[in-house]
């Protein structure tokens, strides 16, 4: 009755959940946050938002390589899932403090830096995520 039931379709769905799930905060929820909230405004709610985010992305990230580590065969895969998880937490622990200094110190320029590193290295994670499902499913 289960038999389609297994680490490696778990994991499958868990990487599918955080490429959708990425690709929603970055091309709809973030986006409608600034178009129906004052630009000070946004920025608060998201300030708030990003260190959890990010935090619950690392974890959703994790879980499919714990979940694909006994088959032995995706080494790659556990460790792209595992590096996109440390970049998370890197990310909540240090750009986003970085991010939020340079917005209280009213710096516009490292601000922007700042912003650009992080929005490019979660493109790249992304990506990544990507390239894992699509081993998994092929």
């Amino acid at each position: 009755m289960f038999e389609w039931a297994s680490l490696h379709v778990f994991a499958t769905v868990g990487v599918a959940l955080q490429f959708g799930g990425m690709a929603y905060f970055a091309f709809i929820f973030s986006p409608m946050i600034f178009k129906f909230m004052a630009p000070e405004e946004a920025s608060r709610f998201l300030r708030q938002i990003f260190p959890a985010y990010y935090r619950l992305s690392a974890a959703i990230s994790i879980f499919p390589a714990l979940m694909l580590i006994p088959v032995q065969s995706y080494h790659i895969e556990v460790g792209t899932l595992l590096a996109v998880a440390a970049i998370f937490l890197f990310a909540a622990r240090v750009l986003v403090p970085m991010s939020n200094a340079a917005r209280d110190a009213n710096n516009v320029s490292k601000f922007k830096i700042v912003h650009r590193i992080s929005v490019s290295i979660y493109m790249v994670q992304w990506v990544a995520i990507f390239i894992v499902l699509i081993k998994l499913v092929s």
